[in-house]
């Protein structure tokens, strides 16, 4: 009864020591640099606060966006589980010169804070190897009211995408090396991050490309190491890690060329009218998550980005494309690195890349000309992978004549729109159908813009490798018009013989899954 007694009292005393001035959430563990492992044994801890004093030990990763800067966080010393203000903490410094080879992060070798090259996988000069993270100078501690009362803490704002920070702090005579976020297998990617995304231990180095196909039986991988999927890109100006278990796509839109303006953005008419995204069709790829619009304004003209690399001057239907070399002179031949997405990885990978800096790989360029000295074509991409040097073109305005040409041959019958779903053609809502009725014709050319620039740049995903037709027709790398998938070789109309019928459009919105099947990033 007494053993009893006493423990009861005891778990009273432990209860009032934590409700006055315990550390409360999650905490990062000390590395032992000898073993390179944890200590999980250790008295000394830190613990991450956000401005206002909240433990975001267990949610803060690193960020950095070119409008807002970087993500800012307090860093805090615990010790036995309360707070205490350290002798000394300093945030180790990057190499001056760090090696780079394709296989190793360097800094985990050297356990130091990174300067991983520009700021982003996406984004910055990959000569731009300043440190990942900053702090104030000196680096003082700051008063930090939190819920089990004030205490000190550190300013760290991170400077690139996802650093890595490395902090010595010394306790009463003892010194602890810290990696903030916490990284156990010391692969560079913090276990937050990896819980979610690398579930079972499948990114053990941050090497790893194992990107699923979108069905079953797909090629796997994208291009991207899951380390530089991690760290992550800037789409549209926002930092967006992306996930390693998925495929992800890059598109750029330029628009308008060949004159103006343009019919996908910008002062006069603009479509899709239906409120709807212009690339919504193309997120039926994989998943819309992981379809990426670099540099992209919807609604407005988008021209050249830095969220690639950009060497695009121009084009037109009497020079072609026309790009920027390095030197600065004009030339119709695209630089090896035009389009390049990875810029900055610390694990490349793709095609081998004859300048040097690492394989490439690409992201995708939809260009809109709104010629109209030829009816046809509609749109056109060169055949082969993202790596090669293809573009796409869509010509908006053809596509719009080509349409009302569609209607008016219907002379006055009713408009029905088809979409092919789970198998088979179903229509969808058109209003009154009336061909005189500008919305019901502008709604049908949305869907036939949608269709167009989803088809052209998946030409260089291979979803058609190979030729398609019958001993009399060929579908060139197309399936026949009317099989349903956004790889169909043109929609289909149908006008019935009676004038009180109907003029209906089959316009396909969807990828089939043996598209999907074939879908393929890396060679």
């Amino acid at each position: 009864m007494k053993r009893h007694a006493w423990l009861i009292h005891g778990a009273f005393v432990l209860t009032a020591c934590v409700a006055v001035g315990a550390v409360e959430g999650g905490v990062i563990y000390p590395v032992n640099p000898a073993t390179r492992a944890l200590d999980l044994n250790s008295s000394v801890t830190l613990s991450l606060l956000d401005v206002v004093g909240g433990d975001v030990t267990d949610s803060w990763l690193p960020s950095w966006e070119p409008a807002a800067g970087g993500r800012t966080v307090y860093v805090a010393v615990n010790s036995m589980g309360r707070p205490v203000t350290p002798t000394s903490i300093i945030l180790v410094p990057s190499p001056a010169s760090p090696a780079f080879d394709g296989v190793a992060n360097p800094f985990l070798d050297l356990l130091t804070t990174s300067a991983y090259p520009g700021r982003c996988t996406n984004f910055g000069s990959p000569t731009d190897l300043s440190a990942d993270y900053t702090t104030p100078d000196p680096w003082a501690g700051q008063p930090i009211d939190t819920v089990g009362g004030p205490r000190t803490a550190y300013l760290l704002t991170s400077q690139d995408c996802g650093g890595m920070a490395v902090i010595h702090v010394a306790v009463e005579g003892t010194n602890y090396t810290f990696v903030v976020p916490q990284d156990s297998n010391l692969n560079g990617i913090p276990d937050i991050w990896e819980t979610k995304f690398c579930p079972s231990n499948s990114c053990p180095t941050g090497r790893e490309d194992n990107d699923s196909a979108p069905v079953a039986g797909g090629p796997s991988g994208d291009g991207i190491a899951a380390f530089d999927e991690y760290r992550g890109f800037i789409v549209s100006g926002r930092h967006t890690p992306t996930d390693p278990r998925q495929k992800d796509l890059f598109v750029h839109l330029v628009n308008p060329q060949c004159g103006g303006p343009s019919l996908l953005g910008g002062a006069g008419p603009t479509y899709p009218s239906d409120g709807t995204s212009l690339f919504a069709n193309l997120d039926t790829l994989i998943t819309g998550s992981q379809i990426h619009t670099l540099g992209y304004v919807r609604g407005g003209e988008n021209g050249t980005t830095d969220e690639w690399v950009d060497w695009f001057v121009s084009f037109s239907q009497q020079t072609g494309f026309q790009y920027r070399t390095a030197a600065g002179t004009v030339t119709g031949t695209p630089p090896a690195d035009d389009r390049r997405i990875n810029a900055n990885a610390l694990f490349p990978l793709g095609i081998s890349n004859p300048a040097g800096g690492g394989p490439l790989q690409k992201g995708l360029r939809v260009t809109e000309c709104v010629d109209t000295s030829a009816t046809s074509p509609l749109g056109t991409t060169g055949i082969g992978a993202p790596t090669g040097g293809d573009n796409s073109l869509v010509y908006t305005q053809r596509i719009v004549n080509y349409i009302n040409s569609l209607i008016d041959a219907g002379q006055g019958r009713r408009l029905r729109l088809f979409a092919f779903e789970n198998g088979a053609w179903v229509q969808r809502p058109l209003g009154s159908g009336s061909p005189t009725q500008i919305d019901v014709r502008d709604y049908i050319i949305s869907q036939a813009m949608k269709f167009y620039v989803a088809h052209e740049p998946t030409h260089s995903t291979r979803l058609t490798p190979t030729v398609e037709g019958t001993n009399k027709t060929s579908y060139g790398y197309h399936h026949a018009p009317g099989t349903g998938s956004l790889m169909d070789q043109a929609i289909v109309q149908k006008i019935d013989k009676s004038a009180s019928g109907f003029n209906s459009f089959y316009i396909p919105s969807f990828y089939s899954s043996g598209d999907q099947g074939s879908f393929r990033l890396l060679d």
